[in-house]
């Protein structure tokens, strides 16, 4: 990761560390990072301070990653942008706002749980509290920073370690399968359907699937809160929630059709008990077969009153 060697080493002026970040680029480059930076993520090479913050570090490296990926003889920008961010001020500014021991707003039990558990450092409970979180709350923002900590998957930041090592949106597909690394490659470069794609045909606990939950290793399994959304992956127009269940297994049956009403933790058990790479998996992945999202934010969208 190109940010790796460049957000803490320099500590001279602000146009040595523009210079250093995009050393290795051609002018032609350069110019595509800058324009990038300055109109999908309001930056300017020119004012980044030597340390960087978590979203600064994924704004560089996306730009830099996607401009080194542009072929183009002209520096002009693609039609759709991939890589503006569609994160409230209110969820990127949270770490700030929030510490992990702050008491919960008490406006909800079981929210108030979750938040508790998340400031303790309970990964999951962070997740549970971001999914059920009503959007625009306290609860969501606390959930979103982990707890008052830092806008990135809680998972990986607070304990739970990768299979091979620290991801980033530019780490090379493992090459392992061809068609996964396609897929892989494509959700590197911001597509949310590839990311998807590669979230529901990925075999489980695989490095292919912990890239793809993490959108791409941005730091949250819900790609549309960072990326523009580019469609549905191939695989879920297979799916609908009127398909009957496979037949296989009773409890994966029943579960199955829990999930196709619309049961988030249903969704959740079926992904979680079902045999890897079936389609009891694909199904509750997909929130039967709905979308590749947190099924209790989902359902939660799809109930509320208009």
């Amino acid at each position: 990761m190109l940010l790796a060697g460049t957000s803490c080493s320099y500590s001279t002026t602000s146009d040595d560390r523009a210079q250093a970040i995009t050393n290795s680029l051609t002018q032609q480059e350069q110019l595509c990072v800058k324009e990038r930076l300055a109109s999908g993520w309001e930056l300017n090479l020119n004012d980044l301070e030597t340390d960087l913050s978590p979203e600064q570090e994924i704004a560089v490296d996306m730009a830099v990653e996607l401009c080194r990926l542009d072929t183009s003889s002209s520096p002009t920008l693609p039609a759709v942008r991939n890589d503006q961010p569609q994160v409230s001020e209110e969820l990127l500014g949270a770490p700030a706002t929030f510490d992990s021991d702050d008491r919960p707003p008490g406006a909800d039990s079981l929210l108030d749980e979750y938040w508790i558990q998340c400031g303790l450092g309970e990964a999951n409970s962070c997740d549970d509290l971001f999914y059920l979180a009503p959007p625009g709350s306290a609860y969501e923002q606390f959930a979103f920073s982990c707890g008052g900590r830092r806008n990135m998957d809680c998972a990986l930041l607070l304990g739970i370690e990768q299979p091979e090592g620290d991801l980033s949106p530019s780490s090379p597909a493992p090459g392992d399968d061809e068609d996964l690394d396609q897929w892989w490659t494509l959700c590197s470069e911001g597509s949310t359907s590839a990311c998807g794609e590669l979230r529901l045909i990925a075999p489980s606990g695989s490095l292919y699937a912990q890239f793809a939950v993490t959108c791409g290793a941005r730091g949250t399994s819900y790609c549309t809160l960072i990326l523009d959304d580019d469609g549905e992956p191939p695989t879920l127009k297979d799916l609908s929630p009127d398909l009957n269940p496979p037949g296989e297994d009773e409890f994966l049956d029943q579960l199955w059709l829990l999930c196709s009403g619309t049961d988030s933790r249903a969704c959740k058990d079926l992904t979680k008990y079902g045999p890897t790479d079936s389609l009891y998996v694909q199904f509750g992945v997909s929130c039967g077969g709905r979308a590749v999202a947190p099924c209790a934010r989902l359902f939660a969208d799809l109930n509320s009153p208009n």
